[in-house]
């Protein structure tokens, strides 16, 4: 055969095979020390200026990804953090509810929102956990509720 012929197609075999590889799977599950899952929020991935995510379900998993939820994470070495893991009080949001239906102006108050986890885990700055993603990588992860 043809050298020319060889080089070429195993320069396209190799893009193929790359492009069906993708980034690495990252999955895991968020809970409490007690097993308790977390039930809602994100995980961030954070690479220099790089950030994946994965939206946290109801039994506490995630699975990350650059551009959407379980496509994967290019590898290398991550900070994570979690994101959106509060919720409203109900008293308070049934009040101002109320506050509408009976036809009083509202006050335009937005809620008090209430974290479900410790402060320290929403900031890269200051949450200690970290991840290295090569190959198929699945991070459980434990965080303490707010004191």
């Amino acid at each position: 055969m043809n050298k020319n012929f060889l080089t070429i197609f195993a320069l396209l075999f190799s893009v193929a095979f790359m492009a069906g590889c993708g980034d690495p799977k990252v999955t895991g599950k968020v809970t409490f020390p007690d097993g308790a899952p977390l039930t809602k929020g994100q995980v961030m991935f954070q690479k220099g200026g790089f950030v994946g995510s994965g939206d946290i379900q109801k039994d506490g998993t995630y699975s990350a990804g650059k551009l959407k939820d379980g496509d994967g994470l290019p590898p290398g070495q991550y900070q994570v953090f979690i994101t959106g893991a509060s919720t409203f009080d109900a008293a308070e949001m049934e009040k101002l509810s109320q506050e509408a239906t009976i036809g009083r102006i509202p006050t335009f108050k937005t809620p008090r929102p209430i974290d479900l986890i410790a402060t320290k885990y929403m900031s890269p700055r200051s949450s200690d956990l970290t991840v290295e993603v090569n190959g198929r990588t699945k991070y459980d992860i434990t965080v303490e509720a707010p004191k």
